[in-house]
């Protein structure tokens, strides 16, 4: 029972997916149709960028650019740009999670050695908040534009189009909020750069690509599943233990209950009401988010958006990202940083990523809406 109860607790989100997954069973019963609910092109490319992530990780690739790029630095302001900024363009390609388990410990050790503590709460939310904007200009950037991306068969420019408004916006705002919050005091920083293993970069880096080449429908799936299976096998067997099984499984409980949900005509009508129109579309990704977490808004909303909508559930629910610390699980990551080593310092910081969040998602809709 404390195993059960521990795993529970690990991954929520994981198990109210299942039960919702077994429950709409009961209405929707089992059968051969439920193996065209599963979008594998996501589950492959998912899979694969996880294991080229964790071994890019073990080669010490984002540690040496992160420290390569604040050694010099002097002043704590443009200490914690340096940071926020590499946390907003790696998310980009290697996933918001994947950057901040890796950038915000970094963050944590940077501000100690210098005894700038105080500044952790400012500095690790607009790092969330960079991670989310940055990661939501690309398919590969996290998991509900992997999913949107493959669901609606979008063009890879058109996708850019579509997603750099609501990056780009953020960034702006990330640096100006980063020069507001920060001092400009200077600080005696002693790091040294540790060094890259090039064998294992380069093979992850390899595995990275075969993603790519697949997002980018250059090759066939099946070609990038074997791939990511053999290269596995033959050179990371250990990887597939830090493969986020979880996730996956619980993307194919969303496609249970979305696919089950969409044989429901009650549903399908009730849901129609919000999806019908543009701003309609973008809003509901937004707010739905923000009690269920981006990712299984992208999955359940799409299955009942027209294709014309795409642009705009995809810039929902990427806006929508932020808000709730449960709008995007990469926001959680943080969170429970902030939990382990400053649980002193939770409410404000709660208060600090809300407000910020709000201010983003305010001025980021408003210019979508008036300018975009």
């Amino acid at each position: 029972m404390k195993k059960i109860s521990y795993l529970i607790l690990k991954d929520k989100v994981f198990f109210i997916a299942v039960i919702l997954a077994v429950v709409t069973m009961f209405i929707v019963p089992p059968s051969k149709e439920y193996l065209s609910y599963m979008n594998y092109k996501v589950l492959v490319i998912m899979l694969t960028i996880m294991l080229a992530v964790s071994g890019i990780y073990e080669s010490h690739f984002f540690y040496y650019v992160a420290t390569k790029l604040v050694m010099h630095l002097k002043s704590i302001r443009y200490i914690a740009l340096s940071i926020v900024l590499t946390t907003f363009f790696l998310s980009m390609f290697l996933t918001n999670d994947a950057v901040l388990l890796t950038l915000i410990p970094f963050s944590i050790f940077i501000l100690k050695s210098v005894k700038m503590e105080k500044h952790i709460i400012s500095i690790i939310a607009l790092q969330t908040i960079a991670a989310n904007l940055g990661s939501a200009l690309t398919p590969m950037g996290d998991p509900q534009n992997i999913y949107l991306y493959a669901y609606y068969q979008l063009p890879f420019s058109m996708f850019l189009k579509i997603t750099l408004p609501v990056t780009l916006t953020g960034g702006i705002l990330i640096v100006l909020a980063t020069l507001c919050l920060t001092p400009r005091k200077n600080v005696e920083l002693n790091v040294t750069t540790p060094k890259i293993d090039f064998k294992k970069l380069g093979l992850y880096s390899l595995i990275l690509l075969n993603a790519l080449l697949s997002i980018l429908r250059v090759i066939p799936l099946l070609y990038t599943f074997l791939i990511t299976i053999i290269l596995g096998l033959l050179f990371a067997r250990h990887l597939f233990k830090r493969v986020d099984w979880y996730l996956l499984l619980t993307f194919v409980s969303f496609f249970i209950i979305t696919g089950n949900l969409s044989q429901i005509e009650v549903i399908g009508s009730f849901l129609s009401r919000f999806l019908d129109g543009e701003i309609k579309v973008f809003f509901t990704g937004l707010v739905t988010s923000q009690f269920i977490s981006n990712v299984p808004a992208a999955v359940l909303l799409s299955t009942f958006t027209d294709n014309i909508f795409a642009r705009n559930l995809l810039q929902g629910v990427n806006v929508g990202s932020m808000g709730t610390l449960i709008a995007s699980l990469a926001s959680l990551i943080s969170f429970k940083y902030i939990l382990r080593d400053f649980p002193k310092l939770t409410k404000k910081y709660i208060g600090l990523y809300s407000l910020l969040s709000i201010v983003f998602m305010i001025i980021i809709t408003l210019v979508l809406i008036f300018i975009f």
